[in-house]
């Protein structure tokens, strides 16, 4: 059971976390600098006429309607980001970024990793091939951590755990989430034979098509405990592809997720510092479970970082 101070801590660190929420994008206002540049750079006379450059930067042809060119006004302002990757680099080309801004674009203001790749393609590239190995290394050590005797509560072939490594997955990230579930429930069974959450959790381990930072987060805080360090943690984001957790970064929502899992990551090093992986574990598990309580009571679902559909057990009911 965690100490009534580290939940109390905790608590206060989601309320911060929130409360930040009302201050702007740091890559909000950067984007702007780099929209004040092309302004001056062409002597538009303002913010509508960049807009409107940008637009037929983008596209190549004049808007038909003047609505056309809002988008341009919304991503400025924040309102919304680029509806996908393609989008957002001809934005980049538009505001004629220079590599490193095209970096800071796509990790930074848009959250996403560098590099998608498609499977008709990746087999040749030599960059995909070495994080496919190293993803396979990970859920491989992730296996072998978990005890022989919970292998054979759900009827996992001990000698074969990778034939079920998306339920061991599954039934794992329930607790992070849930504090009761029996391996045979109603709502496991469901999941079982769901062949749409398979597919999409094998494309996201073989690295397919674009896969969010916060999914990606998960994937590896499940693998890497109880073995969690900042430092590792932010090695691999990097290795990836994607921005290491950084106290000024935000989620396209404004969200401040990256400066909460420094500060939780950092208190379970401390707490669980000589202490057993047991230990360990249940730590990290009770203090995802207040976290993702508090975020739902709140209405912060975008911050559930342990979250995703499949676990809601009421949507499943249905």
């Amino acid at each position: 059971m965690m100490y009534t101070y580290v939940n109390h801590t905790i608590l206060s660190l989601a309320r911060e976390c929130i409360s930040m929420e009302m201050q702007e994008r740091p890559e909000l206002l950067w984007l702007k600098s780099r929209h004040a540049r092309i302004q001056k750079k062409y002597n538009f006379r303002n913010k509508q006429e960049t807009d409107r450059f940008l637009y037929e930067s983008m596209y190549g042809q004049k808007p038909l309607k003047s609505s056309e060119i809002m988008k341009m006004r919304y991503w400025r302002t924040g309102r919304y980001t680029p509806g996908n990757r393609e989008q957002c680099l001809l934005y980049g080309r538009a505001l004629e970024l220079s590599q490193d801004d095209m970096r800071y674009l796509l990790q930074n203001y848009y959250d996403r990793s560098l590099d998608v790749y498609d499977p008709d393609t990746c087999p040749e590239d030599s960059g995909y091939l070495q994080r496919a190995a190293y993803m396979k290394e990970l859920t491989d050590a992730y296996l072998q951590k978990i005890p022989v005797e919970k292998l054979a509560s759900f009827k996992v072939p001990a000698n074969a755990p990778e034939s079920c490594l998306r339920h061991l997955y599954f039934t794992d990230l329930f607790y992070y989430v849930h504090s009761q579930m029996t391996p045979d429930s109603e709502h496991l069974q469901r999941h079982i034979v769901s062949t749409r959450y398979d597919s999409e959790f094998k494309r996201q381990l073989k690295l397919l098509g674009e896969i969010p930072r916060k999914t990606m987060l998960r994937h590896l805080i499940i693998f890497d405990l109880p073995h969690l360090t900042l430092e590792k943690l932010n090695r691999q984001l990097e290795f990836f592809g994607y921005l290491p957790l950084c106290e000024e970064h935000t989620m396209t929502g404004g969200e401040r997720l990256d400066w909460l899992l420094i500060r939780l990551i950092k208190l379970y090093e401390e707490a669980c510092a000589g202490k057993e992986e047991k230990e360990c574990l249940a730590w990290f598990r009770e203090a995802c479970r207040i976290l993702d309580r508090f975020f739902v009571e709140s209405g912060k679902q975008r911050m559930r970082f342990m979250y995703f559909k499949s676990l809601d057990l009421e949507r499943n009911s249905l």
